[in-house]
């Protein structure tokens, strides 16, 4: 049984009621009462199982927010590191531990000043996107708009 079944349990009542000049027999109100019942034990389980996986979601945020930070201790000791055996390396040249090989090679980057503003030498992005409050607002004001519509919806609210 299923929530949906009550409503088919009611229509049957009412079909069995106007056939029957409004007597409805007693295994009927039965059957209806213990539908209701199992539905709305059947709704509980399902809000209980809602509020689950909304903790769910809060604790893999917080464990995502977790070991974002781990991976971020683990990226700085790496450098860290990198740079107390640099020198070693350059002081000494190429350096076999054994299981490791150390060595260094040379690179290029360029660097800008945070205010740095040559316009040959400037890219520009231009990214483009709907502005979903302003057509809202205008959607709402009755203004037609090609390509945008309002979508009306119920959202389920457990408190």
């Amino acid at each position: 049984m299923n929530i949906y079944d009550v409503s088919a349990i009611e229509l049957e009542i009412d079909r069995i009621a106007e056939a029957n000049g409004g007597e409805i027999p007693e295994d009927k109100i039965q059957e209806l009462v213990i539908a209701q019942t199992q539905s709305i034990m059947q709704i509980e389980k399902l809000c209980w199982y809602i509020k689950h996986l909304e903790q769910f979601q809060d604790m893999a945020d917080a464990e995502i927010k977790r070991i974002s930070g781990l991976k971020s201790q683990a990226s700085n000791r790496l450098e860290s590191i990198k740079q107390y055996l640099t020198p070693y390396v350059l002081a000494r040249g190429k350096f076999d531990s054994g299981t490791f090989k150390l060595s260094t090679r040379k690179s290029t980057r360029v660097d800008v000043d945070a205010d740095f503003d040559v316009d040959e030498y400037m890219r520009e992005k231009i990214t483009r996107s709907p502005d979903k409050e302003k057509i809202k607002d205008a959607l709402t004001n009755g203004k037609s708009i090609p390509g945008a519509h309002m979508i009306y919806s119920e959202n389920l609210q457990i408190k």
